[in-house]
């Protein structure tokens, strides 16, 4: 895609990302294991767009790093990656609505799988339950489910 460029988010970015993290944070709390995955990310289910945002820019949940797409110098998109001594998860992916169907996402999975792959890292991505958008994205890539992990945690 032309003009589309992804990198590592910056504490710059925070003004210009709040909006994508609230819809993004929207949506993660309507899924099933949508909470549960804020609390992995060692953030309280009630964690507002600001202070989640404010975190994923600045790296201080659990060790993730952020991608975000950039197009035509405006932020469209994010990724959520946490490294494990296990290698690296795609724990988030989204794109800004009106946007959706444009690679963009796809961008960023091949990011986010290039990081991986320069630090020799096996790479995940997760999916949570009813988030047909993720997993069709992972899907078209040539992505397969191995496991469904269960829980009785309610």
């Amino acid at each position: 895609m032309p003009d589309l460029e992804v990198r590592t988010a910056q504490i710059a970015d925070i003004e210009e990302l709040l909006p994508l993290v609230g819809d993004a944070l929207e949506r993660l709390l309507q899924l099933r294991g949508g909470a549960f995955l804020l609390t992995e990310l060692g953030l309280p289910a009630s964690t507002s767009p600001d202070a989640l945002t404010a975190a994923l820019c600045a790296g201080t949940s659990l060790g993730a790093t952020t991608l975000v797409a950039e197009l035509e110098g405006r932020l469209v998109a994010f990724a959520v990656l946490v490294q494990s001594d296990d290698g690296i998860d795609l724990l988030g992916i989204h794109t800004e609505r009106s946007l959706r169907r444009r690679r963009i996402g796809s961008e960023l999975l091949a990011a986010a799988q290039a990081l991986a792959s320069d630090q020799r890292a096996r790479f995940e991505a997760l999916a949570l339950p009813g988030d047909q958008t993720v997993k069709s994205l992972l899907e078209a890539a040539g992505f397969r489910a191995r496991l469904l992990r269960m829980s009785d945690d309610r």
